[in-house]
């Protein structure tokens, strides 16, 4: 603990553990379910067509249990709000942890409320509308236009949902949950009552129904190009390059990480490891089943076919690959399907809070260290809420949303947006690897302690072994066009925002040395709660 309390802005963050462990799984859990993200990175396997979606899955757990042993020890050790932002400028240096935290926690997910707006409008708002016979509307939901409104709405609700504070948080999450977990339940029942040759009719009728004669179901598959391998194949090669394709959907078990200040049990690192696998082997666990129904309710070929060329992003009408639209078609769009629909949308609005509540710990943490205005760490209101922090969230985010969808050109800048947040856990990484030679007494107090390899911790071989995996995913992404993160323009913006982020920290450096407060012997000291 600190020797010296007056480094950091008061005694205590002032924060409180409202979370139990098992909201904290929840919150994981949401984090990589496949209603969202998964639905949404499915639709983009159909461009590695010769990889296994399933061994791609089963390659990523392999690799994702490393990286939730790396944060189940970090947190066990240090559970402090801010995570990767405290465990790097306390095992590398200030600098690092502000260099590696704040592109990918802060400056990235300001521009992350899009793709979060691109999922509302393809999952819930397109696919509603369209079963309720609304077609041109669903086509609106999907245009320029109708992404800018959904990513409004997205800011709008998770501010409020955000604000709420832990407790009510957990509370809506769960409740939410619930809801998406029974419309899921609804959904995997239509499927279970279909096969291809029914859906094939179902399809091509609820086309004309909707104004659409000229797709059909051969159609959408004889006119596409490639050729798709079977669900489940050996190729190791394309399943291997289609597993960084998954990882922008199953990669994020650790997205609490930066909240395990407020979670109680963080200290036991059994049960956050539990926490992170659970939500890895439960994501991952619910992909493998639901691969094989689709192949047996609507056939294989015909759901890579659709993605390809209904992908998120291809236009107006990608809600028809949405697979809330596909179950609906399936159970004959009838009440029963309606309602599917709009209960699967609880998953979407349980999930949506994190894409400002996991960043607004940091920028907490950041302040509550004096590295960033002590403003952005008051706590305040009757919810116990970082508002000043959220609001450093919200703000910015909503800005950008208009210039993404507004200004010529800016939607190239965010392509490799996903590079920043992958780095900041590959930083979070090497700081466990180092951890047993940069902080040997905390490390001593850790279970994992105990474990050693001639001599050398078990945990840093885990940490090296994911760093290689990680190493590979990065040059993976940027070699190969296919995953959309190449763009020289996209990189060097990466760049500017990584240059602002040194100026910003060493700016504060040189201001807070004028109080008399030195950063690094700040930096030295782990908070108290």
């Amino acid at each position: 603990m600190s020797g010296d309390d007056t480094l950091f802005v008061r005694e205590a963050t002032g924060l409180v553990r409202d979370w139990s462990s098992y909201d904290a799984g929840i919150y994981a859990f949401l984090s990589v379910n496949i209603v969202t993200l998964g639905f949404y990175i499915w639709t983009f396997n159909a461009f590695i067509p010769q990889g296994s979606p399933i061994l791609a899955t089963l390659i990523a757990v392999v690799a994702l249990t490393l990286q939730n042993l790396v944060y189940a020890t970090l947190v066990a050790s240090m559970p402090r709000v801010g995570g990767d932002y405290v465990w790097q400028s306390r095992l590398l240096s200030g600098f690092w942890g502000f260099f590696l935290s704040w592109p990918g926690w802060v400056f990235i997910l300001w521009l992350w409320v899009p793709i979060y707006g691109s999922i509302l409008s393809w999952l819930v708002l397109g696919p509603v509308s369209a079963l309720f016979g609304f077609v041109e509307l669903a086509n609106f939901w999907n245009s320029s236009l109708g992404l800018f409104v959904s990513s409004m709405v997205v800011v709008a609700f998770v501010f409020v949902y955000v604000s709420l504070g832990m407790k009510w948080y957990a509370r809506i999450q769960q409740a939410l949950f619930y809801v998406g977990v029974l419309g899921l339940l609804i959904f995997i029942g239509g499927l279970l009552t279909t096969s291809p040759s029914q859906f094939q009719t179902a399809f091509n009728t609820q086309m004309d129904a909707w104004g659409m004669a000229g797709t059909s179901y051969n159609g959408i598959i004889q006119g596409t190009s490639v050729s798709f391998a079977p669900l489940w194949n050996l190729n190791w090669g394309a399943s291997y390059k289609l597993f960084p394709m998954l990882l922008f959907w199953i990669m994020w078990t650790v997205w609490g990480s930066t909240l395990f200040g407020e979670v109680r049990e963080a200290g036991e690192v059994k049960k956050m490891f539990g926490v992170f696998e659970g939500a890895l082997l439960a994501a991952a666990g619910l992909a493998i089943v639901l691969w094989p129904l689709f192949d047996a309710a609507v056939g294989y070929t015909f759901y890579q076919a659709l993605n390809y060329n209904y992908f998120v992003g291809a236009g107006a009408q990608q809600w028809l690959s949405a697979p809330t639209t596909i179950a609906a078609i399936a159970m004959g769009n009838g009440v029963l399907a309606k309602l599917m629909a709009i209960l699967m949308g609880g998953w979407f609005f349980a999930w949506s809070g994190t894409v400002f509540l996991s960043s607004t710990r940091v920028i907490f943490a950041t302040a509550f260290d004096r590295t960033i205005p002590e403003v952005f760490s008051e706590v305040r209101g009757r919810y116990n809420t970082p508002l000043n922090a959220i609001l450093l969230m919200a703000i910015p985010a909503a800005i950008l949303t208009v210039i993404y969808f507004f200004a010529p050109g800016f939607q190239t800048l965010t392509l490799a947006a996903t590079f920043a947040i992958a780095v900041t856990f590959f930083g979070t990484t090497i700081a466990c690897m180092l951890f047993p030679w940069r902080r040997p007494e905390l490390f001593s107090k850790n279970p994992v302690s105990k474990y050693e390899v001639a001599g050398v911790p078990v945990i840093s071989i885990v940490a090296g072994v994911y760093a290689a995996i990680l190493l590979s995913v990065f040059y993976l992404w940027a070699t190969e066009s296919v995953y959309g993160l190449n763009n020289l323009r996209s990189m060097g913006f990466l760049g500017v925002l990584y240059l602002l982020s040194a100026i910003l920290y060493v700016g504060m450096k040189y201001y807070r040395a004028q109080e008399g407060v030195d950063l690094d012997t700040l930096h030295a000291e782990i908070p108290k709660d």
